[in-house]
C-alpha cells in the first residue's frame, strides 16, 4: 500500500473475534426487527461499537452467498455513524430472508444502523 493512501476497511476494534463472542448477546439484548434482517444491539464501556453478523447455512446454502450478504452488512456498518457509539451490534437474517431480497436486505441493514443509531444516540 502507498503512502497517503487510506484503507476503509474494517478495523479489528470494530470486529468480534468469533461467533462464540456475541452469543450472549443476541439473548439479552435490545432488537430492532425488519422484513428479512434483526438488529441486536447492546450498550457496552467501549469507545467504539463491534459488528457481529450471523449467517446461517439454511438461510444462504452456498458460501459465496452467505459472504455476499456479509459483505453488504459490514460496508453498511463501516459508513454508518453507529460506528462511533458505545455499542455491540449483530445482525441475523430473518427464517422469511430469501437470496433474490439481496437488494431489500442492503436497505433495510441501513434503515437497521439508523433506528439503532437515533435510539443509542438519545
Amino acid at each position: 500500500m502507498s503512502r497517503g493512501v487510506r484503507r476503509e476497511g474494517l478495523s479489528r476494534r470494530h470486529r468480534f473475534r468469533g461467533p462464540e463472542a456475541f452469543r450472549g448477546l443476541l439473548r439479552g439484548s435490545r432488537k430492532f426487527s425488519g422484513t428479512v434482517a434483526v438488529l441486536h444491539v447492546a450498550p457496552v464501556a467501549a469507545p467504539t461499537s463491534r459488528l457481529g453478523i450471523s449467517v446461517g447455512r439454511r438461510s444462504a446454502p452456498r458460501a459465496v452467498d452467505r459472504n455476499r450478504i456479509k459483505r453488504i452488512a459490514r460496508e453498511a456498518f463501516r459508513r454508518h455513524a453507529v460506528k462511533q457509539l458505545p455499542a455491540d451490534l449483530v445482525f441475523t437474517l430473518t427464517p422469511r430472508f430469501d437470496l433474490s431480497q439481496l437488494d431489500v436486505f442492503a436497505r433495510e441493514v441501513s434503515e437497521l444502523l439508523d433506528r439503532a443509531h437515533t435510539r443509542m444516540a438519545d
